[in-house]
């Protein structure tokens, strides 16, 4: 019996007026894959991992997360963690706090979020560093904080816009 995939775009489109953003596109990622998406600067790349996120419809076909269809699930609802081209992290919390901000906002425990941030943290190369402030960071460093906040969540479909551009050398090889 074949696995359902975490991800399934069918035949998905978004216009703009009279402009074709994203004109059907089909793929299928399979269960804990990875997965890239590449192409010029405005093929529609950021507009196809927006409409997975929920944060724009797509104007045709359909979108399935681990076989059901979400294009009427609103984003805070959808199994899905998003990094952004342009990441923001919120600068009056330390960088436990930016990682634990979701976990907070489920209603997860002090100890327990204390401790899946520390494991993320420690995943993303940045053990220890949990009590210091954002702007203490490298640029890479604040991308990968931005990663960890995603990844804590342990969504099915973790989404990555331009997910290499501020990293350190040492981390993107």
């Amino acid at each position: 019996m074949s696995q359902v995939p975490d991800l399934e775009c069918r035949a998905i489109s978004k216009s703009f007026d009279d402009f074709k953003a994203v004109k059907d596109v089909s793929f299928s990622v399979p269960q804990g894959t990875f997965f890239s998406i590449l192409g010029p600067s405005g093929c529609g790349k950021t507009t196809l991992l927006r409409m997975i996120a929920g944060f724009q419809k797509p104007t045709g076909g359909d979108l399935l997360i681990k076989g059901r269809s979400v294009l009427e699930v609103p984003p805070n609802k959808r199994p899905v963690s998003m990094v952004f081209q342009h990441l923001a992290l919120f600068p009056m919390m330390n960088i436990g706090a930016n990682v634990g901000f979701g976990l907070r906002q489920r209603g997860v425990n002090r100890a327990d979020t204390k401790r899946q941030v520390e494991r993320v943290l420690e995943r993303v190369g940045l053990a220890g560093v949990a009590d210091r402030p954002v702007n203490s960071l490298s640029g890479g460093q604040k991308q990968r904080v931005a990663i960890a906040r995603c990844m804590v969540l342990e969504p099915d479909v973790l989404l990555l816009d331009e997910p290499l551009g501020a990293l350190d050398l040492k981390l993107r090889e």
